[in-house]
């Protein structure tokens, strides 16, 4: 079946539509089935993909429900998501698997926290289009690696509430020369100075 036929059949009738009043219509697909079973062991990761024989083909870069990103319809999916170690995986359905090869039609993609986002970009851009593999993504897949690296950068360094240092580096810093002057002048009785005849 074709991806457009598929698309037609649907892009109204799924459970991953979310619905506004108004505007575009957005997807929940984020990963690939069984994604979520990166940190089993070999033995338990075998016993559940034994149960699971659903065709993996679930990948939504930018969460938006048209024919272009969605993993129901098209063959050549990419899924970009935070794995539970810390860093990013990309996951590919390979092009040439087959309809019934659900685990060894996916090729994963590991990328440390460590990476430098110009190589995570170089390697979103070259999973996605190389060797034509989905050539219109390109931007997406880069997009989505540069918010979710943000996003790592953030959770492991978050920002302190109070700037380091003693109290006393965090006192207001001292009033300029000029204006201390003028207040001295401000507390001084005039009347006090002058002699009795001039004030009345």
């Amino acid at each position: 079946m074709s991806s457009d036929l598929t698309w037609l059949l649907v892009r109204n009738w799924n459970s991953f539509q979310v619905k506004g009043g108004h505007g575009p219509v957005f997807s929940k697909e984020k990963k690939f089935r069984g994604d979520w079973k990166d940190g089993m062991t070999g033995e338990e990761r075998r016993t559940i993909e034994s149960l699971d024989r659903k065709p993996p083909r679930i990948g939504n870069l930018l969460n938006k429900s048209a024919h272009k990103y969605s993993g129901l319809a098209n063959s050549k999916v990419v899924s970009i998501h935070p794995s539970a170690a810390g860093g990013i995986t990309i996951t590919k359905i390979k092009a040439d698997a087959k309809p019934n090869q659900v685990v060894s039609a996916r090729s994963h993609v590991v990328l440390k926290r460590s990476t430098g986002p110009r190589r995570a970009n170089k390697i979103a851009a070259a999973e996605t289009a190389g060797k034509g593999y989905r050539a219109d993504l390109r931007a997406v897949a880069v997009a989505r690696t540069s918010a979710l690296l943000r996003a790592e950068r953030r959770t492991a360094n978050p920002p302190s509430l109070s700037p380091p240092g003693p109290p006393e580096a965090r006192r207001p810093p001292p009033l300029p020369r000029l204006r201390r002057s003028l207040s001295k002048f401000s507390k001084i009785n005039i009347w006090s100075s002058t002699p009795f005849s001039l004030r009345y």
